[in-house]
């Protein structure tokens, strides 16, 4: 039995959800400090580290990317306002990440990291949008 296009799309699709939630399972183990509740964390929000700023956004590209790929059905025609969906979410993500970085004794919660995981799925985004035939 051969598959349809729209088989295939839908296992694209499939694969990219499954693809974009083992990443943000992989963000979030290695944001995990050394948890501590009851002594606070470090919170420098202009803390500006040139390694960290790259890692993020080179590790938030692919999640720009994975939820383009993941959320299209739904936006047929509208790619731009896909992206600017995606970044939202990676911004949440991403400030929900350096809020429980605040309960660890070893990790630095920092606004640039946020910033920058805007930028990173915002390049993803854009990316895919360009590339993909519409």
């Amino acid at each position: 039995m051969r598959s349809t296009p729209s088989q295939k799309t839908s296992n694209a699709v499939r694969l990219a959800r499954l693809a974009w939630l083992a990443l943000c399972v992989f963000i979030v183990y290695g944001s995990m400090g050394t948890w501590a509740f009851y002594q606070p964390g470090i919170w420098a929000p202009t803390m500006v580290s040139a390694r960290d700023v790259a890692l993020n956004v080179l590790l938030y590209v692919p999640f720009g990317t994975l939820g383009v790929i993941s959320l299209r059905d739904g936006y047929p025609r509208y790619w731009l306002r896909l992206v600017l969906r995606v970044v939202l979410l990676a911004l949440i993500f991403s400030a929900a990440n350096e809020a429980l970085q605040l309960y660890t004794i070893d990790r630095v919660a920092s606004l640039t990291d946020i910033l920058s995981a805007g930028a990173g799925s915002l390049a993803g985004g854009v990316a895919i949008g360009f590339l993909e035939p519409r």
